[in-house]
């Protein structure tokens, strides 16, 4: 199943890829969270960078590695995230529609691989409008956050 949202902030394109590659802040509101995290690989590279992450979900502890897969300065990225039930694709692509303008598109695409997770997958498409609201709205929180948080 695939989700999309799409936001524009009055921010210039290169800044908005900066806080968004910041990934030590994203480490810390993580860790915040209750989230355990631990990074592989060298953020100044940007090669082979992964993050172990275990958190409590729906009264279960539950762990996902998350890894970089694409990093292209400026423009986009993109992540996979692995699970015990599911594997994740994440774009974060940007374009400028100004110098002080940018759109930001998020795209996720997810892969069930258990059962409990197909099941989850295909409840998501019957209420597909509203996921795909609150998919956008979640985008609309964390640029807020970002924006704010400069």
């Amino acid at each position: 199943m695939k989700f999309s949202a799409n936001q524009d902030l009055d921010i210039p394109q290169f800044e908005l890829f900066d806080r968004l590659s910041n990934f030590e802040s994203f480490e810390r509101q993580a860790i915040r969270r209750g989230v355990s995290v631990s990074r592989q690989g060298s953020l100044v590279s940007m090669s082979g960078l992964k993050w172990n992450c275990s958190f409590k979900l729906r009264g279960r502890q539950r762990t996902a590695l998350i890894e970089l897969v694409e990093f292209e300065q400026g423009h986009s990225m993109s992540f996979y995230v692995v699970n015990a039930s599911m594997n994740i694709r994440v774009l974060l692509d940007l374009s400028a529609l100004s110098v002080n303008q940018t759109r930001l598109i998020a795209t996720s695409v997810l892969e069930a691989k258990t059962l409990a997770a197909r099941l989850l997958v295909q409840s998501l498409k019957l209420t597909r409008s509203k996921a795909n609201r609150r998919y956008q709205s979640r985008l609309s929180q964390i640029t807020n956050m970002i924006v704010q948080n400069a």
